[in-house]
């Protein structure tokens, strides 16, 4: 912990001593709000809500049977042949197998959970970096951060830096009550879905490698 915050002061001494040097332009915005009122991207997680309802579906199902299928076997087992046994206990395991090879080939990491996020949210990654890029053009400033993102220690800002409300403009989406919206920790990153809740998703552990933003999103 002790090195990584070291790590952290040096880079911002060395970004201040950028700036004071060569006049650098830092700009930030939180991309969280700004892709929550964009039509694109809650037309792509609406549909991502509808797949992953399908897959729900098809675990439960699979679940059930599994479970039918043991409760079976814990009644009849002692009145069965030891091949009768065998042949029940190994279909069994081939089905929680399949269960299992199901979930991960879904939910797991480069799952099609994370391959149809990538390519369900582009056009919104795409719009937004756009307008990014023009926002920061239009004010010349030399770098734009996400303040909402994970891999981003940001312990400061100073609000007239932020770029929210030009880029949601720049959007054409409404700004009234843009800072209303709570802020969300995974804003629909493909490394680590947003997803609703789902009981049947299996827990996976904890993600702890160096996050790549989505798809067209600046670094």
């Amino acid at each position: 912990m002790k090195i990584r915050f070291s790590l952290f002061l040096l880079a911002t001494l060395l970004l201040a001593t950028a700036v004071s040097h060569a006049q650098t332009r830092v700009a930030f915005i939180d991309a969280t709000k700004i892709l929550k009122r964009m039509p694109e991207a809650v037309d792509a997680e609406s549909r991502l809500d509808q797949l992953v309802a399908g897959w729900n579906k098809e675990v439960a199902d699979l679940e059930a049977e599994l479970k039918r299928k043991r409760d079976d076997y814990d009644r009849k087992k002692l009145i069965m042949t030891d091949a009768e046994r065998g042949a029940i206990e190994l279909d069994i395991t081939d089905l929680k197998k399949r269960v299992d090879q199901f979930r991960q080939d879904k939910y797991g990491t480069n799952g099609e959970l994370y391959k149809q996020q990538a390519e369900l949210m582009k056009v919104a990654y795409n719009k937004l970096l756009d307008a990014i890029r023009d926002v920061a053009a239009d004010g010349k400033y030399d770098y734009v951060f996400d303040r909402g993102a994970n891999d981003h220690s940001i312990l400061y800002t100073n609000a007239k830096y932020d770029l929210s409300i030009p880029v949601a403009k720049k959007l054409g989406l409404e700004t009234n009550d843009m800072f209303n919206i709570p802020l969300i920790n995974n804003p629909l990153n493909p490394n680590k879905p947003n997803t609703p809740n789902n009981p049947n998703q299996p827990n996976q552990p904890n993600q702890q490698t160096p996050q790549q933003p989505p798809p067209g999103m600046p670094h």
